[in-house]
């Protein structure tokens, strides 16, 4: 699990280096007057959440077609790809 770092934004600036340290710990808040402003994430971080996304929405998607009748039953893909690979 990660921790979330609250920094103002003018550290952004100020004190980089130790923002940027604090991203491997977890997100970063940055506030502006007091008030969250922005997050700042790693890049590891992003590319798992974007990941996660991506499954997200192709499951989304498969509901979609089964609930539009434009899914096959586990059986018969299973057949389709059996011929398709000749196995």
């Amino acid at each position: 699990m990660f921790s979330t770092q609250i920094r103002p934004v003018t550290d952004l600036c100020n004190r980089y280096a130790d923002v940027e340290n604090d991203l491997t710990n977890g997100p970063v808040v940055l506030t502006k007057n007091g008030y969250g402003a922005s997050v700042l994430i790693s890049v590891e971080m992003f590319d798992r959440l974007t990941k996660k996304q991506e499954i997200y929405n192709a499951i989304t998607r498969s509901e979609y077609e089964i609930d539009a009748g434009l899914g096959l039953d586990a059986m018969s893909s299973l057949s389709k790809m059996r011929a398709a690979l000749n196995v």
